[in-house]
């Protein structure tokens, strides 16, 4: 197995040793494509914001800075991704605006309506019941809560050698903006939006919790 296989693969749940090194990596590396999803979302008012599969942690922390008066959550079902975004984001914890907590997108430990605003990023790929856990994010959303999914992979003609690879290595569910669109209808979300950066494969997913029953 070659080093970028052996990454790729350690993508889905970082664990160990070099699982730990991965987090740190994607920390650093997944920096642009999420600064970019989030300029989706930065003009909304936020209180308090979740994000599902947090990794090592930095998306939280750019989130502080750039809701400087929101609560934060995360949550990842890798005990080792846990321990190290608690660590990144040691100060914002002593100061308690921020709390982190291992649990699975598929049962969110959250009572219903609790959040402004959540964020996923790079991690859908890995979900085992798409709509159904995209159910259960909605579920934890206050009405008129915002979802935000950001991706460096999804389906695209100029990608495809690269995105086959990757998602046989790591057991990934790669998605067209169309299918975005469908799978966040089918799960109760209104005003969708979709945006791709073709040229990096990129792709954002905007969906609402719509005031009135879906």
């Amino acid at each position: 197995m070659g080093l970028t296989e052996k990454f790729v693969r350690q993508c889905r749940k970082p664990e160990g040793f070099f699982g730990r090194f991965v987090g740190r990596a994607m920390n650093k590396g997944h920096a642009k494509v999420r600064r970019w999803g989030l300029g989706h979302v930065s003009g909304e008012p936020c209180a308090i914001i979740l994000d599902v599969g947090c990794g090592g942690g930095a998306a939280l922390r750019d989130m502080a800075s750039i809701f400087p008066g929101a609560r934060l959550h995360g949550v990842d079902y890798s005990h080792d991704m846990v321990s190290l975004a608690r660590k990144v984001n040691k100060s914002l914890i002593d100061k308690g605006r921020l709390e982190i907590s291992h649990g699975s997108v598929s049962a969110l430990p959250f009572p219903d309506i609790s959040f402004d605003l959540v964020t996923a990023f790079e991690a859908c790929y890995f979900w085992p019941d798409l709509v159904q856990d995209l159910r259960e994010i909605r579920r934890v959303l206050r009405p008129g809560g915002t979802l935000l999914l950001v991706n460096e992979v999804y389906e695209n003609d100029m990608f495809r050698d690269r995105n086959k690879r990757w998602a046989a290595w790591a057991d990934m569910q790669i998605h067209s903006p169309a299918g975005y669109r469908d799978l966040l209808t089918a799960a109760g979300y209104g005003d969708i939006e979709i945006h791709e950066v073709i040229a990096r494969n990129w792709v954002a997913a905007v969906g609402r919790k719509l005031e009135s029953p879906s």
